[in-house]
Parts: structure tokens; C-alpha cells; sequence
């Protein structure tokens, strides 16, 4: 589509990807901090969160990308390194475990900042994959005219050789489909509930969408097991465990308000 921002900014080309991504971590900042209350944090506290969040999204994304594309990664150049490449599932670990420490270190229970963080992930989310659209990155499979886009911008990072074919609009179809998640978990974050469940819900709920729109995608996503790709495999896996807690949670006498 749009690779590129224009016009030029002082003579410089400005990545849509970085751009939507950026638009996506600002507005998931802001919606914390509106409801910045419902954590019982200071605003310093709460960006002091916020910074190792993203800190470790950031490391867990390009790691998990590295990991799942070596040969791809070592033949880019040190700009494309650093400018795409992040895998989901690799930043929402990194994520969870930079948060497991820094809400800790601010004495804040790490379910109930689970919850409180779930509705902004989400939103933020469906921001970033716009970002890919722009890109061409996550592209998708052939479509039939009628439910296709085209790629035709030589700086797109769809493959020539599909420039001007119809294709899924995966990126899109998975930006909706998680603003729609980001409204659920909105609503439900309006009243209380057992501590970790609105984030389950979250996990849950994304891995679903992505288990089936990955069946649209042509991008080399790393290798397949039982014709899964590695997504697929880590959302089945995810989507089980957080099915057995989400039980768990349901039919729990009391909740251990400690962790």
C-alpha cells in the first residue's frame, strides 16, 4: 500500500509501520492513563510500568522474530533490523515478564495490573497492524477479486511477484477483529471482577483470531508442524491454558488477591 509517509519530513522518508506502531503504543498510554485510577497508581508509577512493558515487548518481539526467521533477519540490513520485524507472540511474553517485575517492584498485584493493561494492549494492537497493511508485512494468501487487495508499491515488502494480485486483507481483517476485542474488553473492565480474568479473556480472545487468520496469510512465518504454523501452535497452547484458568476462575471460592 503506503510504505512510506508522505510527503517527505526534512528530506527524509518516515515508515508508515513506524508510525501506526508509535500511534498504537501512544494510544494505548493514554487510555491508561485516563483510567489510571482503577490501578490506584501515581502517573509516575504507572508510565514507570509502562516504560518496561514496552521495554520488554520490544525485546521479546525481535527476539522471537530472530528465533523463528534467522536467515531472514542476518540477510537484512541494519535498518530493516531494527525498523520491522517483531513477532506478537514474542512481545507479549516479553511484556508479561518485564510487567511481572515492575509491577512488583511497585507493590501492585500482578493480576490486577493484568486486567487493568489488557483493554490497552488490545487497542494498541489493532492500531500496529494497520501499520502492517501500510507496510505490506503479514501479507496475505490470494483471494478471489471481489474480497482482495492489491499491492503494487515497489517498497512494499509483499513479493514482486504478487504486486497487483489480489490478496487477503488479513492485516485489516485482524485489526478490526481486535478493536472488536479492545470494545469487549472495555465493557467488561467497567465492572469488577475476579482478578484475572479480563486479561485471560484477552490472551483467549486474540489467540483465536490469530489461530484463524493465520490461515490466510502467505508470509513466511517460520516452520510448520502438523501443517500449524508456529503461531497457530502457540495460540492453540495459549487458548487451552487460559480456557482452564478462565474455569478455574469461575467456580473458585475465593481468590487470592496476593498475586
Amino acid at each position: 500500500m503506503y510504505p512510506y509517509l508522505l510527503p517527505e519530513i526534512f528530506g527524509r522518508t518516515i515508515p508508515m509501520y513506524g508510525v501506526m506502531t508509535a500511534l498504537g503504543y501512544l494510544a494505548a498510554i493514554l487510555y491508561c492513563l485516563h483510567y489510571k485510577q482503577r490501578l490506584g497508581l501515581s502517573k509516575e508509577r504507572l508510565l514507570d510500568i509502562i516504560f518496561y512493558l514496552i521495554l520488554g515487548a520490544l525485546i521479546g518481539g525481535k527476539l522471537f522474530f530472530i528465533i523463528l526467521n534467522r536467515d531472514a533477519f542476518v540477510a537484512s540490513s541494519v535498518i530493516e533490523k531494527l525498523r520491522y520485524g517483531f513477532v506478537f507472540f514474542g512481545g507479549l511474553i516479553g511484556a508479561a515478564a518485564a510487567g511481572f517485575w515492575a509491577v512488583r517492584k511497585n507493590k501492585t498485584p500482578f493480576f490486577k495490573a493484568a486486567d487493568f493493561f489488557a483493554p490497552a494492549v488490545a487497542l494498541g494492537h489493532s492500531l500496529g497492524r494497520l501499520g502492517c497493511f501500510f507496510a505490506g508485512c503479514c501479507y496475505g494468501k490470494e483471494a478471489p477479486e471481489a474480497l482482495g487487495v492489491h499491492f503494487t508499491n515497489p517498497d512494499s515488502l509483499v513479493p514482486a511477484h504478487l504486486h497487483g494480485h489480489a490478496l487477503y486483507p488479513v492485516q485489516l481483517i485482524e485489526a478490526v477483529l481486535v478493536f472488536a476485542l479492545f470494545l469487549v474488553l472495555n465493557k467488561l473492565s467497567q465492572k469488577s471482577r475476579e482478578r484475572g480474568t479480563l486479561s485471560a479473556v484477552y490472551v483467549l480472545g486474540y489467540c483465536l483470531i490469530r489461530f484463524f487468520t493465520e490461515f490466510l496469510r502467505a508470509d513466511d512465518r517460520g516452520a510448520f508442524t502438523a501443517g500449524m504454523s508456529p503461531s497457530q501452535i502457540i495460540s492453540l497452547l495459549l487458548a487451552g491454558a487460559m480456557t482452564i484458568f478462565l474455569i478455574k476462575r469461575t467456580y473458585a471460592k475465593k481468590t487470592n488477591d496476593n498475586i
